[in-house]
């Protein structure tokens, strides 16, 4: 996070504790904050950095004063015919802004071919839900204005999100099937609507989350505006902010990875994909119980070689199933394949991506 920007949060959170008294600056977002900046260089090292192009800081909507942006991937790889997307809702506990730190993940993506937007929201504590989840919509719908320039394919939209990332994308699934659930929100109607979903380390149930007295006191509570778990549980959108009281057979084609240790949000993904199959939803997840690293959004850390691992599967699922909506994205997942597979001969120039 750069000075003026920090500037900006504290000042933010100031006027916010001035109107809330009960809440302060939240822990959390200084922990994320840190986590997340250390590994980001790191994360963002892969081979096809110099060929992907990247335009930053595209404004999308402005409110309260407040510019939002995102980040357009654009590929090299060629494909036939217009080109999928995929739309990426970085996680950091509904607190930060964390699109910079999602950049080697972006690449991946767009190394296959896809057109990649890395977005932003407005975060908590400053604003509450539904308020997250307005501007994941807003993103959402910018794709329909940008889809000529982009030569981008609608019905080939693809939404991934990690932890908080993934906990507003899957409302947004809800949001694209349930009309009810939209109004009662307030949500803008949406002019693009996803076809799959990719959720890493999904805090899906704040249920799930109030087990775990640090994330109610450090996470939830600047989620909700709600000081209690009985505050909570009376809140208005107390049952919409639960992707799971929402699925049915609509909800979009899903695949969710989790690790076996994950300290905020353990065991859901595979509680999610029960849910999913439940609801005659088709989805596939995956649940890292590697010794050494299975923890929160573990699958992001690519210079581990478990995440690599894992990683694979992700982009793997991907491919065959933009091949099942009739887009073949082989050529550019081979090379993807052979960065993830030889990282460290790849990053040294030794063998060819």
């Amino acid at each position: 996070m750069d000075k003026e920007t920090r500037q900006r949060e504290r000042q933010l959170n100031k006027e916010f504790r001035a109107q809330y008294g009960m809440f302060r600056h939240p822990l959390m977002a200084d922990v994320f904050d840190l986590f997340e900046g250390s590994r980001a260089e790191a994360n963002g090292r892969t081979p096809f950095n110099d060929e992907v192009k990247v335009i930053k800081d595209v404004v999308y909507k402005t409110v309260g004063g407040e510019d939002l942006v995102l980040d357009i991937y654009l590929p090299t790889t060629e494909v036939e015919g217009k080109r999928p997307v995929v739309f990426d809702i970085p996680g950091g506990g509904w607190m930060i802004h964390n699109r910079h730190r999602r950049d080697g993940y972006a690449r991946l993506y767009a190394t296959m071919g896809a057109v990649v937007f890395v977005i932003e929201h407005r975060v908590s504590p400053q604003v509450f839900f539904p308020e997250h989840l307005i501007d994941v919509v807003d993103a959402l719908n910018y794709l329909d204005a940008v889809k000529d320039e982009y030569n981008l394919d609608l019905d080939k939209v693809t939404v991934t999100g990690d932890s908080s990332g993934g906990h507003l994308g899957s409302l947004l699934g809800v949001a694209s099937i349930n009309e009810e659930y939209r109004q009662k929100l307030g949500l803008p109607e949406l002019k693009v609507k996803p076809a799959r979903q990719i959720f890493i380390s999904g805090a899906f149930s704040f249920e799930v989350m109030y087990r775990i007295p640090f994330t109610h006191l450090l996470m939830v509570r600047y989620y909700c505006g709600k000081n209690s778990r009985k505050a909570f549980r009376e809140w208005e959108f107390y049952k919409e902010s639960d992707p799971y009281n929402y699925f049915t057979p609509d909800y979009p084609v899903t695949y969710n990875n989790g690790g076996a240790l994950d300290f905020i949000c353990a065991g859901e993904a595979k509680r999610m994909a029960k849910k999913l199959t439940k609801a005659g939803v088709r989805n596939d997840y995956y649940v890292c119980k590697n010794p050494l690293n299975n923890s929160h959004c573990y699958v992001l850390r690519i210079p581990y070689a478990p995440a690599r691992r894992d990683m694979l599967k992700i982009m793997t699922w991907y491919r065959d199933e933009m091949m099942m909506l009739g887009t073949d994205m082989s050529a550019g997942y081979d090379r993807v394949h052979t960065f993830l597979t030889n990282y460290h001969k790849a990053l040294r120039g030794k063998i060819k991506c």
